[in-house]
């Protein structure tokens, strides 16, 4: 991922604000299982959380746009040929947004993208355990996808799974790990604006 479409990120969430028929501002956090899809190496899933900000934007009648910030722990276990297995852990500022379209009585399915910034990452094996983000990646994106379900009591609940297009690893020509994640996350719109009186939890 380029930097400069980071930095177009947020002409897109004013924009966002901008065309909102209504929006709001919720607190989420959740658990979440991750591992990576790579090449000649066997992998394994390994548990994680994440923890944020959402701000859900009605832009139609049974649509909304949510831009998100997160906190998320990944990582993956490598067994390696001879038995050994390490794991890695990372964390990441990840920036999501995605579309949501309900079906009624609040159930939605939502696909979107999602960046990331790697903070920081570290490897746990047989031999010790020490800090390897130097060896990661800065940036990494890919797609999203999942369920939901939101209360009419603020609550919001989400069913979403993660792949990521872009290899966690710099300078690898062997591996190609890419991140994979599935979390399931419960909201709480603690607020709401602009539109309040027209904004609908789409039932």
């Amino acid at each position: 991922m380029r930097p400069r479409y980071v930095a177009l990120l947020p002409g897109l969430v004013f924009g966002v604000f901008s065309h909102a028929q209504s929006a709001g501002i919720g607190f989420k956090g959740g658990l979440l299982v991750s591992t990576v899809k790579a090449l000649n190496v066997r992998t394994g899933p390994i548990p994680g959380a994440t923890v944020g900000l959402y701000v859900p934007c009605g832009i139609g009648p049974r649509m909304e746009l949510q831009p998100e910030l997160l906190l998320s722990s990944l990582g993956s276990t490598y067994f390696e040929a001879d038995g050994d297995a390490a794991m890695v852990r990372s964390l990441y500022l990840q920036m999501p947004i995605s579309l949501k379209m309900y079906l009624g009585n609040g159930f939605n399915l939502a696909g979107g993208f999602q960046f990331g910034k790697l903070l920081v990452a570290q490897q746990i094996g047989t031999e010790g355990s020490g800090t390897i983000t130097s060896s990661y990646n800065a940036l990494d994106m890919g797609f999203i996808g999942g369920i939901g379900m939101d209360l009419e009591s603020g609550v919001d609940l989400s069913l979403r799974a993660y792949g990521a297009m872009t290899p966690a690893l710099r300078n690898d020509d062997a591996l190609f790990p890419k991140n994979r994640s599935l979390e399931l996350t419960v909201g709480y719109r603690f607020s709401q604006f602009k539109g309040r009186g027209h904004f609908s939890r789409h039932r």
